[in-house]
């Protein structure tokens, strides 16, 4: 990709969640309703079958159906993102290759998991897809939180090098290792993925944002970049500490299950998570109403448009 399709990615990404039927089924019926109302609150762009999408809990072919889907709705609008990792190099590199022949802007992948591979053995699995695909750019998902590996300047070196690695997802606490790879690598796009550190990261050298409540608070994020950007700090603080509030809040019933149940809130039928996920019992779904009225006067008293 060159300098101007990378700064098409420089946004404030959905990672989007996925509307399910009570059978557990995707429902593509809501598939629509989802993604025009969430580019109606704000939203720059679509990562999709990530964490938040279930990814890990879908077969292959829903994982390439809910990306033609996605890509058929947004036509364009905005850029979407696949994620296709998966434990399986095979299987990483077939949904990697329908993702470009699909359409997506991009492609990324988590780590393979599970198994204590070697940093050799995981360097190995992206060239190995990269390989597979060699007409898309690869973003390197770092969340150590769920797959136990860290990528930071040193043992990413190599991966960063590739041309064909445009960027990483640093979903990590670690905004030194964040700072120190964008130092070394300033061509790259870096994606924070925690929303509750969203300003901080952007200090730290962050671009963009790939986010789980981005599906639902969108005005927020696309507010405090602006801020940040425009320099005016303190106040792009107050958005975050919102943010922070929300995140918090819905950490406490779990983070997937409030977003789907927030967006449910809006028309949108979200259905539940798969399990072994649990469904919220009607006082957790108390509590998000009542966030939910907290961020509508917030949003109101600082005339941010929802």
């Amino acid at each position: 990709m060159n300098a101007s399709d990378l700064n098409k990615l420089k946004k404030i990404f959905s990672a989007l969640e996925l509307p399910m039927n009570p059978d557990e089924s995707l429902n593509y019926d809501a598939f629509g309703r989802l993604i025009e109302y969430e580019l109606s609150i704000g939203v720059e762009g679509f990562y999709c079958m990530g964490s938040s999408g279930e990814a890990l809990l879908l077969s292959l072919e829903e994982r390439k159906q809910a990306l033609e889907k996605i890509i058929q709705i947004v036509n364009g609008r905005v850029p979407v993102i696949a994620h296709v990792g998966t434990v399986r190099t095979q299987d990483a590199a077939v949904l990697a290759r329908h993702a470009a022949a699909a359409g997506a802007d991009a492609v990324s992948m988590i780590p393979p998991y599970y198994y204590k591979f070697s940093m050799e053995e995981i360097i190995r699995y992206y060239e190995t897809v990269c390989d597979s695909v060699p007409d898309i750019g690869m973003i390197v998902y770092n969340i150590p939180q769920f797959t136990g590996i860290e990528f930071n300047k040193e043992n990413a070196g190599r991966l960063l090098s590739n041309p064909q690695i445009i960027g990483v997802k640093h979903t990590s606490n670690n905004l030194y290792a964040l700072e120190r790879m964008k130092a070394a690598y300033p061509d790259k796009v870096f994606f924070n993925g925690f929303d509750e550190q969203l300003i901080g990261a952007f200090a730290m050298g962050a671009d963009a944002a790939i986010g789980t409540t981005v599906n639902v608070f969108a005005p927020l994020f696309v507010q405090a970049s602006r801020l940040f950007r425009g320099g005016e700090i303190a106040r792009a603080f107050a958005v975050q500490r919102e943010i922070n509030y929300c995140v918090e809040e819905m950490c406490k019933v779990g983070i997937f299950s409030a977003v789907k149940y927030i967006l449910s809130k809006q028309g949108i039928e979200m259905g539940d998570c798969r399990r072994p996920f649990h469904a919220l019992s009607p006082q957790e779904c108390a509590g998000l109403d009542r966030l939910t009225a907290q961020y509508r006067q917030f949003c109101a008293q600082n005339q941010i448009c929802v």
